[in-house]
């Protein structure tokens, strides 16, 4: 039997690094390209180009499309990404695990050591704080999805004055999901009252800083609307 020389070990493992690179890159990239999901159906509900069916329509329909692409892509970075900072993880790496439950089945998220109490923090407050999360979201979504209804069926509401309470709740809530977390004692077993793959997608360290920076934004246009309406 032919014996392996260093030289060719050493080969074998730099073309499992550049392997490696090149997988991680690809997760990378595929998560920002479905993060991008979301932007688009926001901007097609608040700013509702015309017609207005149309865009109500492609919204939906995007919607629908990106659980069913997030979630087969969650299930496959789990073992190869920190939840929280979106660091591609090896099996070698050293990792803590954060169970994320509510969905079906639960889901075991990797986290690097030092970050495991961050993310664990932000899912504690999520979970205790699930109904005026919800309630700040789903309501001023649904009365939105409402009045672009309406509006596509030709009935006449007040759509803009609809869109800066939107605007103004979801930031208000946002940036109350992006804040409050600090002050909740971390649990490493909680239950994620929305849909836990889009946390996958950029990372939640990420998906925070666009919460804070947007969710401020929408208040600002928002309050601006309606104070001068």
């Amino acid at each position: 039997m032919r014996r392996v020389t260093n030289g060719e070990r050493q080969g074998a493992a730099e073309r499992l690094g550049v392997g490696g690179n090149r997988h991680a890159r690809r997760r990378t990239l595929l998560g920002v390209a479905l993060f991008l999901f979301i932007p688009v159906v926001l901007f097609l509900f608040v700013a509702h180009p015309r017609p207005v069916g149309l865009s109500l329509a492609v919204g939906v329909a995007l919607m629908v499309a990106h659980r069913f692409l997030a979630r087969p892509y969650m299930r496959r970075v789990l073992a190869h990404k920190c939840l929280w900072c979106n660091r591609n993880l090896t099996s070698e790496q050293a990792s803590e695990t954060l169970l994320l439950c509510g969905g079906s089945p639960a889901v075991e998220a990797r986290c690097c050591p030092h970050h495991t109490d961050s993310a664990a923090r932000f899912f504690s407050f999520v979970e205790s704080w699930r109904w005026p999360l919800r309630v700040g979201i789903f309501l001023p979504l649904l009365l939105l999805l409402g009045a672009l209804i309406a509006t596509a069926a030709g009935v006449s509401v007040r759509l803009e004055t609809v869109t800066a309470w939107f605007r103004l709740l979801v930031g208000l809530t946002v940036n109350l999901a992006a804040w409050g977390f600090f002050a909740v004692q971390p649990r490493r077993e909680v239950t994620v009252p929305f849909p836990v793959h889009n946390f996958f997608l950029l990372g939640v360290r990420s998906l925070l800083w666009i919460f804070r920076l947007l969710g401020l934004w929408w208040i600002f246009l928002g309050a601006r609307f309606l104070l001068s309406s």
